[in-house]
């Protein structure tokens, strides 16, 4: 055999060696996310893009959602998220946004969500109405507790601010204190960590559109 033939015959299998370790890489993590699943995307204006291990997707209408991933939304971008156990989510612009964990199954059904930044509002889903479920959205300055409810979080005139817009309540933590919201309409400021949240107070019409404004679509 010729050295240009043993060359080709060694490129061949090469390609063959490489063919098949891709396919494997590839078919491990499929059958892994699809246990993963936390949600899907309903909607969506503008751009954005989870993260996973380091691996960017950009996302499209119809795409899954995963436990671990980290949401990140462009200039104007709006992404509405149906969860698994139909809850949804909306993010504004320029929001980080991770999905910690969300389990529905189990004698403890968990939920656990963290705003890095931005904007977001969120209509609870069934995983509430289970006894012994937690559902917590985390923040850089304050932990909020779910209680089957629609509410919003997000920054108004450079303050992190919560606001109760439906349903029972939600309560709102730092390290030094806790407000709970249980009118529809209050909201609270967070101005820090090591601070407690303000008392809860009425939200004029235009204060609470102005934040409602930050995940509408156009």
């Amino acid at each position: 055999m010729t050295e240009t033939r043993v060359m080709i015959r060694f490129m061949k299998l090469a390609a063959v060696s490489v063919l098949a370790t891709l396919v494997i890489l590839v078919a491990v993590p499929v059958q892994a996310q699809e246990e993963d699943i936390a949600g899907e995307v309903l909607r969506l204006q503008g751009a954005a893009v989870a993260m996973q291990d380091a691996f960017p997707r950009p996302l499209k209408i119809g795409d899954k959602i995963m436990r671990g991933d980290v949401i990140s939304t462009g200039k104007d971008a709006r992404i509405e998220i149906r969860m698994i156990d139909d809850a949804v989510m909306t993010l504004g612009e320029r929001t980080v946004f991770v999905v910690i964990d969300y389990i529905t199954t189990g004698e403890e059904p968990n939920a656990a969500v963290r705003l890095l930044e931005g904007a977001f509002k969120a209509v609870s889903g069934d995983l509430v109405k289970t006894a012994n479920a937690s559902f917590v959205v985390e923040t850089p300055l304050a932990t909020i507790g779910i209680r089957g409810t629609t509410f919003w979080g997000g920054s108004l005139d450079g303050v992190f601010e919560v606001a109760l817009l439906d349903g029972k309540g939600i309560y709102v933590e730092t390290k030094t204190g806790r407000v709970e919201l249980t009118t529809v309409g209050q909201g609270t400021a967070i101005r820090s960590a090591d601070i407690a949240p303000t008392a809860p107070e009425a939200w004029g019409a235009g204060k609470v559109q102005r934040a409602v404004d930050t995940v509408t679509f156009k």
